[in-house]
C-alpha cells in the first residue's frame, strides 16, 4: 500500500467511530490537520478517496487500525444514492454542463462528470458522459484525449441504440477530427450526422454551424453559406436548439467570411457586426472573440489597419492560452500585422502558431497561405513566407482542393 498516494475512504466505518466516540468535528480536524469542512466532506461522501498521510492521522485519532478505515470497495466509499442521483440529474442536463464548458471552466466539467461515475450507471447516461468529457477535451485542444472520450461514449450509446446520443458522439468526432486537421475523417461523421438528423433534437444548429465551418474551410462558399441560413433557422424563436446565440453567432461568421471570398465586403462587414451583437447576447468571450477576430480580418481587408490591429489585440486577450479559437485568432493576428508592416509583432504572432499548431495542420497551411497570398499581392518578399512548392504539397495532403486550384491558378 505504501507506493499509493490514496485509498478508497470507508465513510460508514469513519461517521460510526465518531458518532459513537462523541468526537467533536474540529477537535478531529485540527488532530488531522485539515479544515472542518474538508472532514464534513470526508463524513458526507462528498470525497470517496482520502490521502495515506491523513489515513495514517485520522486513525492515530480515532485510535483504531488505518485498515478499518479503508473501503473495501467503492460501494461503501461511494456517496449516498440520493445525492449522486440528484448530482447526475444535474449534470444530465445539456444547458448546466454545456454553461460550464463554453464558460470555459473545463477542469470543473471534468471533476463533476467523473466523480460520478460507477459500474452501476446505465450505458445511455455513461454514453453521455463520455460525451461531454469528449467535448469538454475538445474545447482544451486536447484532441486525442477527444477521441477516446467520443469513441467510447459512441460505442455506449451504439452498445443501447441511443440514436440521440449516437448523433452527439458523431458530431463531437466531426468537429475534433476538424480542428485536427483530419478533414476527411471529419467529412466521414458529418455525412453520418447529416442521414441521422431526424435524431439531433437540440443539437441541429449545433450541426449546421459545424457544417457550415467545415464547408468554409473546404472552399465550397455555396454550401458553407446553405449550411450557416439553416443554422440560422434553427436558431429561430420557438426551435429547440441549446444555445442559439452560440451557434447564430458562428453561422453568421461563416456567412461573413463567404461574402469576403466573393469580394461583398460590405455585406460581410454588416453580418460580422450582427454576429458580434448576438456573440455579446451569448454572454460566452470565447464567441466574442472569435466575431470580432473575423471583424478584425474584415477591416484589415477594407484598409482599416489601425482599427483590425485594435480588435484582434482585444480578441487574444478573451480566450486562454489552450482554448480551441486561439489558433484561428493567432492566424488572422498574424495576417493583419503582416498587412501592416508590424514585421516584429507578426514574427510573435507566427512563433505561437508554430508553437500550438504542427506545420501539417490546417490552421498552419491556412496562416501560410494568407501570407504567400498577401506577399503576392504586395509584390513584396519583406516577410519571408513558404515556398509555393511546400504550399501547394500541403495543401495537397490536407484535400484542400479548391485552394490548391485557386493558388496554381493565380500564382503557379
Amino acid at each position: 500500500m505504501s507506493h499509493l498516494k490514496t485509498v478508497l475512504l470507508n465513510r460508514a466505518q469513519l461517521k460510526q467511530m465518531v458518532t459513537e466516540q462523541a468526537i467533536k468535528h474540529i477537535w478531529l480536524a485540527n488532530e488531522i490537520g485539515v479544515s472542518e469542512k474538508t472532514l464534513t466532506r470526508w463524513l458526507k461522501g462528498d470525497v470517496i478517496r482520502i490521502r495515506i498521510h491523513n489515513l495514517n492521522k485520522l486513525a492515530l485519532a480515532l485510535k483504531c487500525p488505518k485498515e478499518d478505515l479503508i473501503a473495501t470497495s467503492e460501494t461503501d466509499a461511494y456517496p449516498s444514492e440520493k445525492n449522486r442521483d440528484l448530482l447526475i440529474d444535474e449534470l444530465s442536463s445539456d444547458g448546466f454542463l454545456y454553461e460550464l464548458m463554453m464558460s470555459s471552466k473545463i477542469n470543473l466539467t471534468v471533476s463533476l462528470i467523473k466523480s460520478t461515475f460507477h459500474p452501476r450507471l446505465p450505458s445511455a447516461i455513461m454514453a453521455d458522459f463520455y460525451i461531454k468529457l469528449g467535448y469538454a477535451s475538445l474545447i482544451h485542444r486536447q484532441y486525442k484525449k477527444a477521441i477516446h472520450y467520443l469513441t467510447q461514449g459512441l460505442n455506449k450509446a451504439t452498445s443501447v441504440a441511443d440514436h440521440t446520443l449516437m448523433f452527439s458522439a458523431n458530431l463531437g468526432l466531426a468537429i475534433t477530427w476538424f480542428f485536427h486537421s483530419e478533414l476527411t475523417k471529419a467529412h466521414v461523421h458529418l455525412t453520418l450526422c447529416k442521414k441521422t438528423i431526424e435524431y439531433a433534437g437540440q443539437e441541429k444548429a449545433h450541426f449546421y454551424s459545424t457544417f457550415a465551418l467545415y464547408e468554409l474551410y473546404c472552399g465550397h462558399f455555396d454550401d458553407a453559406m446553405e449550411a450557416a441560413n439553416a443554422c440560422l433557422n434553427e436558431c429561430l424563436p420557438g426551435k429547440p436548439a441549446i444555445e442559439k446565440n452560440v451557434f447564430k453567432s458562428t453561422a453568421l461568421q461563416v456567412l461573413a467570411a463567404c461574402y469576403v471570398f466573393q469580394g461583398d465586403l460590405d455585406a460581410a462587414h454588416h453580418v460580422c457586426i450582427e454576429s458580434l451583437s448576438v456573440a455579446n447576447q451569448s454572454g460566452y468571450k470565447r464567441s466574442v472573440a472569435v466575431s470580432k477576430g473575423y471583424l478584425a480580418a474584415i477591416y484589415c481587408v477594407r484598409g482599416d489597419f489601425e482599427y483590425a490591429e485594435q480588435l484582434i489585440e482585444q480578441s487574444l486577450l478573451l480566450v486562454n492560452p489552450e482554448d480551441i479559437s486561439m489558433p484561428s485568432l493567432l492566424g488572422i493576428a498574424a495576417y493583419i500585422t503582416h498587412s501592416t508592416n508590424n514585421v516584429t509583432q507578426y514574427h510573435a504572432y507566427q512563433a505561437e502558431i508554430n508553437t500550438i499548431c504542427p506545420a501539417n495542420t490546417v490552421i498552419h497551411v491556412f496562416a501560410s497561405y494568407l501570407m504567400f497570398a498577401r506577399c503576392q499581392e504586395q509584390g513584396s518578399a519583406q516577410v519571408t513566407t513558404v515556398p509555393l512548392s511546400d504550399l501547394d504539397q500541403a495543401l495537397d495532403r490536407l484535400g484542400l482542393t479548391y485552394w490548391q486550384r485557386w493558388l496554381h491558378k493565380r500564382y503557379a
